[in-house]
C-alpha cells in the first residue's frame, strides 16, 4: 500500500472513530494520560468465558473514551477495531507487536492490518507516545486480570 493510503486510513479513524464510548458495567478499566500534550482516554472492556480463564478470556466489546490529539483518535479506533473478539493475551501480544515496531522502525514478517498505517508516526518521535496511549491502556486492563493485586 502507499503511504498516502495509509494517510487516508488514518484520517477515516480520526473522523470516524469506531468503538468509541464507555462501557457500563465494564469488566476492565483504565485510564491514562500523555503529560506531553495532554491526552486522555479510558478503555473500558466486557470479558466473555469464565474468570477462571484468566487473559484467556474474549473481549466481547471494548470501547474507548478519548479525549486527545487526531493520532490518538485514530491508533484508539485502531486497536478497538482489532481487538473485539480476541482473548485478552491475543490484544495484548497486539500491543506489544506495536510496541516493538514503533521502537525498531521494522515490521513483522506478517504485520497486523493496523500497524502499517500506523508506523507513518514513526517519523514524528514525540506521536509515538500519542498512539501507544490505548496499547497503554489495554496493557493496563491485562494487569488487572494477571496481577490482580496490582490493581488500584
Amino acid at each position: 500500500m502507499s503511504e498516502s493510503l495509509y494517510r487516508d486510513i488514518l484520517k477515516d479513524h480520526m473522523h470516524h472513530q469506531r468503538f468509541a464510548g464507555r462501557l457500563e458495567p465494564a469488566d476492565l478499566k483504565a485510564v491514562v494520560h500523555n503529560p506531553l500534550c495532554g491526552d486522555e482516554l479510558e478503555l473500558t472492556i466486557v470479558l466473555g468465558g469464565d474468570p477462571s480463564e484468566g487473559a484467556q478470556r474474549p473481549i466481547q466489546e471494548a470501547r474507548n473514551q478519548v479525549r486527545a490529539c487526531s493520532i490518538c483518535v485514530a491508533s484508539a479506533s485502531l486497536m478497538g477495531e482489532n481487538i473485539q473478539g480476541l482473548s485478552l493475551e491475543e490484544a495484548n501480544n497486539l500491543g506489544t507487536t506495536f510496541r516493538e515496531a514503533m521502537e525498531t522502525g521494522e515490521l513483522p514478517d506478517s504485520p497486523p492490518e493496523f500497524l502499517p498505517p500506523l508506523m507513518a508516526i514513526r517519523k514524528h518521535k514525540s506521536r509515538i507516545r500519542c498512539a501507544a496511549l490505548a496499547w497503554n491502556a489495554l496493557e493496563e486492563c491485562t494487569q488487572q486480570v494477571t496481577n490482580p493485586k496490582s490493581e488500584g
